[in-house]
């Protein structure tokens, strides 16, 4: 990262943080927050992706922005293994944002602790995806993890997942101990595609965000809602831009 960039990110975060001060907001109880988004080409600056083509296998992946201003992650899952011997499964693909940026205050990362659920503007085929979440760990293979459940294929909708319920995984192998994950500093959000179905794949998504209902602040229970507070979540606007 450029000095420049260090610098523009840097003046960000304290433009963010005053803002928050001086709307008395000194607790960040914000009922939502966009963890990512796509909207234009430029902003898939800010995603990575992979396949198996990393060890020596033949899927292929893209991450690009439709006509209507969403992501698209598509592209063809092959189940032909790699020539090296030492690989038995093969077919995957995924993308993800990339790690937070280093700032004058520290690391940026995005505290997962204010919210309870994860939530996700997606359409996409009838193929099985993840959705994964990273936080700072001392294991760079530990990803946190939820199948999608995707109900009307083909169509947009909204999945909800509580954030309560990602399994932590270390190269897609559930591990047994179950740590909760570091909320505090999460790094990362993605998508992937494991299913061992040979063929091509579609994903599009608008958003995902983190929030909290009007009952809820992380994982604790909120205070009454009170009329023309800004601690409520409007749920049926959450649909109507689409």
């Amino acid at each position: 990262m450029s000095v420049y960039k260090y610098f523009e990110r840097s003046a960000q975060v304290v433009k963010e943080n005053a803002t928050k001060a001086y709307n008395g907001d000194f607790m960040n109880r914000a009922t939502e927050f966009v963890v990512a988004s796509v909207n234009h080409k430029e902003d898939l600056a800010r995603w990575l992706k992979g396949t198996d083509r990393d060890i020596g296998g033949f899927s292929d992946a893209w991450l690009d922005v439709t006509q209507a201003g969403h992501a698209r992650f598509h592209g063809y899952l092959s189940q032909k293994l790699p020539e090296d011997k030492r690989f038995k499964r093969s077919g995957y693909a995924l993308v993800r944002t990339q790690n937070p940026q280093m700032t004058v205050l520290g690391t940026d990362y995005w505290d997962s602790s204010l919210y309870r659920y994860l939530a996700v503007r997606v359409k996409a085929d009838r193929r099985k995806y993840f959705i994964n979440l990273k936080s700072d760990a001392l294991i760079p293979t530990d990803i946190y993890q939820h199948l999608l459940p995707i109900r009307t294929p083909g169509r947009w909708e909204t999945v909800i997942i509580p954030f309560n319920m990602f399994t932590l995984t270390s190269n897609s192998v559930i591990i047994a101990s179950q740590p909760s994950m570091y909320a505090t500093k999460m790094e990362s959000v993605g998508f992937s595609i494991t299913d061992r179905s040979e063929g091509p794949f579609s994903l599009e998504f608008a958003w995902i965000k983190a929030f909290n209902s009007k009952y809820t602040f992380g994982e604790a229970p909120r205070m009454p809602y009170i009329r023309g507070s800004t601690w409520k979540t409007d749920f049926d606007k959450m649909d109507k831009n689409f």
